[in-house]
């Protein structure tokens, strides 16, 4: 990791640690993900129930922006299953990266193949960053698609983003844990009053 690579995450995690908002904290883990990946899309799920549910999706070539206020995606959840490259970042508790979707027969695409078909999109290189929590709890997933260079070319994400990547997942269930706990507190104390 690069010095610039450590300053960013200092930053970040100075300005997680702060954040008082639920919705403002997760929009930021993503956005911060994205920036430091330059790539065009991600998604934000959080450990639910038994499945990964989508709380927030962004690809920036096509505008759209949906969960980042809190509202609900109308999208399943995502079953914890191998074949599902998101399930099994979280089951395997491992880094995926996937240069291309469509040439990669280890997972089942029909996902982004659908969100493709749907969209017009193109869905190619992919990098899957499940967050863990410091006792080793999966908290959620980071999905991030199409990393870009310079000229705005779709490219494979870099193995050099995968460290940066693991440490921000990192922070921010870290983060999403803390902000769970204060809200279970304050819970308790107003079942008290």
């Amino acid at each position: 990791m690069n010095r610039i690579n450590v300053k960013n995450l200092l930053d970040i995690s100075a300005a997680l640690s702060k954040e008082k908002d639920y919705n403002k904290l997760l929009s930021r883990i993503l956005k911060e993900a994205m920036d430091m990946t330059h790539c065009d899309g991600g998604t934000l799920y959080l450990l639910s129930g038994g499945s990964l549910r989508f709380k927030i999706m962004v690809t920036h070539s096509l505008g759209y922006c949906k969960g980042v206020t809190g509202e609900p995606i109308d999208l399943p959840p995502v079953a914890l299953e191998k074949s599902n490259v998101c399930a099994c970042a979280a089951i395997e508790k491992r880094i995926i990266n996937v240069a291309d979707v469509y040439l990669c027969s280890e997972y089942d695409f029909s996902g982004p193949r659908n969100y493709d078909t749907i969209t017009g999109y193109t869905t190619k290189s992919m990098l899957v960053v499940p967050m863990q929590s410091h006792e080793g709890d999966i908290i959620g997933v980071l999905q991030l698609l199409n990393a870009m260079d310079c000229h705005k070319a779709v490219v494979p994400f870099s193995s050099d983003y995968e460290n940066a990547i693991e440490s921000l997942a990192s922070l921010a269930a870290v983060s999403i844990t803390n902000m769970n706990h204060i809200e279970e507190i304050k819970g308790l104390f107003e079942s008290f009053v």
